[in-house]
């Protein structure tokens, strides 16, 4: 039974258990151990936001060459894939090639065939493109002219005209 009754006298902060708490060989006393605690847990935290610092500051270089990775299926195709799908869900248009175009207005700027040309491809609105800029697939915008463009349509060159205005109603021209 003297084990037991030492057992209940520890937990009752009797007998040899002050001699277990370290906080108090070291002279923090039970006032002071909340503090003593805050300082603890506030250096820790410290030291951990340091180290995270570091870490996503640190400039790291791989330590392996990056390779290219190969997706799906290595071997060639024999049939190439049906895009147009896909591609009328972002705005292309079936047919649009450029082979409709129609100059609605021009910017010309800076030296002879630079600027900027509005063009409506394929019955879609009207666009503002660069001198240089491709058009559609195989269809370049080559100069922009004050009253008229010059398209290149894989290497031939075609003239595309403003349109001329009509006289508005009501005014007569003097002859």
């Amino acid at each position: 039974m003297s084990w037991m009754n030492r057992l209940v006298g520890m937990v009752r902060g009797a007998g040899p258990m002050v001699r277990d708490r370290p906080w108090e060989r070291i002279g923090i006393t039970g006032a002071n151990l909340p503090r003593a605690c805050t300082f603890v847990l506030v250096l820790a935290l410290a030291v951990t936001f340091t180290g995270w610092a570091l870490d996503f500051t640190a400039r790291r270089t791989p330590s392996e060459p990056v390779r290219p990775v190969t997706v799906g299926n290595p071997a060639a195709r024999t049939q190439a894939a049906d895009i147009a799908p896909v591609a009328f869900l972002f705005g292309a248009l079936p047919g649009a090639d450029g082979s409709d175009i129609k100059l609605v207005g021009v910017i010309a700027q800076g030296k002879q065939g630079e600027g900027t040309a509005l063009l409506a491809v394929d019955g879609r609105p009207a666009l503002a493109w660069r001198a240089g800029t491709e058009i559609a697939a195989g269809v370049t915008l080559a100069e922009v002219r004050a009253d008229h463009v010059l398209i290149n349509r894989s290497g031939t060159v075609q003239e595309i005209r403003l349109p001329a205005k009509a006289t508005p109603e009501g005014i007569v021209k003097a002859p």
